[in-house]
């Protein structure tokens, strides 16, 4: 998640706070401290209204806080990396390097996040009870109760059985350990979180259209455009990994070979790219080594150029590529290369393939590729 401020660590965790959520924190502030507390604590200045809805908010955030470290802490302690939290205007996302091995641990990971959120929200309730008891302050008790009920709000909603809430993922190791397959799995939770999001949807569309209710419904439905979105991008690189996992990166490599990078655009077209379709080229340095690599399909499908124009002008450097062996598992292969847009796979001291980001998309559609085309003659 970009434009997040880091907040430091907690237990090793790094913790970071997306903008957006400072604007909700405003808004349940702003909310709490004009409507909701005036009405059940009234009788206080407003500037207390205004100190219990700020520190309340905060108190929220560090709740949902609780709630992703729980998560954080039992993936670790599974084997699992966790690369950090964000906290944003949906509550929180733990970033988890890799999935659980086995849907045991997956169970656990998934249900530790509710569990602290309904602990804390029977802690909390507990609190304001005997607080009320004692006399506290009335603004104070409130405040209290409001937070144990949404804690234990925020840990009912995370159980409903649908990616990609905590539910989904709880109903994803279900079926896993039911049928053994973990893409079924994957299919039957994303189905239901799209079925949760047309059903918040269309929820949000009763309360603008059927109740009048323009603030709360836009918020329903942005929840449910947040919902549709994100398990349709759960399921997509589920389909992903479910097509690439296990594949070596020789399956969908395409041949490569040197050429000459000095030699002009049109001579190079001409001498190597029109001739052998589909092959990648090391530039040759007049001096020696490389000094970028080129797809010859890339440069028959660029726009003119200047005459005289080199074909190394045109070249992507050979340090923006990536290197892969070529029976290396190729999800692994990309996932190290940190997003870099191209794969050199060597084998030894040379050069044997290399991986172009539309090899993987065709990969991902057909699940093959043609052969090599014939050999050049360099």
């Amino acid at each position: 998640m970009t434009d997040t401020v880091r907040l430091g660590r907690v237990r090793g965790v790094p913790v970071g706070l997306n903008w957006s959520l400072i604007v909700i924190v405003g808004v349940f502030a702003f909310a709490l401290a004009g409507n909701r507390f005036p009405i059940d604590a009234p009788g206080y200045h407003k500037g207390w209204y205004a100190l219990a809805g700020v520190l309340t908010a905060l108190a929220l955030l560090v709740s949902v806080l609780a709630h992703e470290l729980g998560h954080a802490f039992v993936a670790r302690r599974s084997g699992l990396e966790v690369e950090g939290i964000t906290l944003s205007w949906m509550g929180g996302v733990t970033r988890i390097d890799g999935d659980s091995p086995t849907p045991r641990g997956e169970v656990a990971v998934a249900a530790v996040g509710p569990g602290v959120s309904l602990a804390l929200g029977g802690v909390l309730l507990a609190a304001g009870v005997a607080a009320r008891a004692a006399g506290v302050g009335n603004l104070l008790v409130t405040a209290v109760e409001w937070l144990a009920i949404v804690n234990v709000v925020l840990a009912a909603f995370n159980l409903i059985p649908a990616a990609p809430l905590d539910g989904g993922k709880l109903l994803h190791a279900v079926v896993w350990w039911v049928t053994g397959d973990r893409w079924k799995a994957t299919h039957v939770s994303s189905r239901a979180g799209l079925l949760l999001a047309g059903g918040v949807a269309a929820l949000g569309l009763f309360e603008i259209l059927g109740r009048g209710q323009q603030v709360d419904g836009l918020f329903v439905l942005v929840l449910g455009w947040w919902l549709l979105n994100a398990a349709r991008d759960e399921e997509q690189l589920a389909k992903v990994q479910h097509i690439l996992g296990g594949v070596p990166v020789h399956d969908v490599m395409r041949p490569v070979a040197a050429a000459p990078g000095w030699l002009g655009r049109e001579e190079f077209v001409d001498r190597y790219a029109r001739p052998y379709p589909g092959w990648v080229w090391l530039l040759e340095r007049w001096g020696g080594g490389y000094s970028g690599v080129m797809a010859g399909d890339s440069l028959l499908a660029a726009p003119p150029t200047p005459p005289g124009t080199r074909a190394s002008e045109l070249a992507v450097p050979v340090e923006s590529a990536s290197g892969a062996d070529p029976r290396e598992d190729l999800l692994d292969a990309l996932e190290r290369s940190g997003g870099r847009q191209l794969l050199l796979v060597v084998e030894g001291d040379r050069t044997v393939g290399a991986v172009l980001p539309s090899d993987v998309e065709s990969f991902l559609r057909s699940r093959h590729r043609p052969g090599p085309p014939v050999a050049p003659v360099r």
